[in-house]
């Protein structure tokens, strides 16, 4: 069984949940499911990076099923593990990014905006411009998405 190909069938099975329009519950909880068995199999043959990618997926993963504290405990363990290996371009933004998603969504505006500025300083040790204008972007997608009532 090729192990590092388990890890990226359920990222990608991951992303295919997130990308639904509307999930129902069993769906929901499918995604969840995948994200931490990406993170499982990554564990056996990835390296650092790959788990702090894991770890920002399985926050993604609940901050879509509308579950921000477990959502914020990865995104956290996601972002310590960033700042500690020095990881920076795509993998910094995206560690910032997390808490930018859940706090807005929570309505959270203080929270949100000072991790705002590090994800917006983060984009500047991104090398590549169009690197850059994707971040920004989903900056963008990010402040214009509907809060919680």
């Amino acid at each position: 069984m090729d192990v590092k190909k388990l890890a990226v069938d359920f990222f990608n099975k991951t992303w295919e949940y997130i990308e639904r329009p509307q999930r129902n519950d069993a769906e929901t909880l499918a995604m969840i499911d995948a994200a931490f068995q990406s993170k499982y199999n990554w564990m056996k043959v990835g390296t650092k990076l790959h788990i702090v990618r894991a770890d920002w997926l399985i926050s993604r993963a609940f901050t879509e099923a509308h579950l921000y504290v477990p959502g914020l405990l990865y995104a956290k363990d996601c972002l310590e593990m960033t700042l500690r290996e020095g990881f920076k371009d795509f993998d910094l933004f995206f560690a910032y990014e997390s808490f930018v998603r859940i706090y807005h969504l929570q309505k959270d505006d203080e929270k949100r905006d000072k991790l705002l500025q590090k994800a917006k300083e983060a984009i500047h040790t991104i090398e590549k411009e169009e690197d850059k204008d994707y971040c920004q972007k989903e900056l963008n997608k990010i402040l214009s998405m509907e809060r919680m009532e």
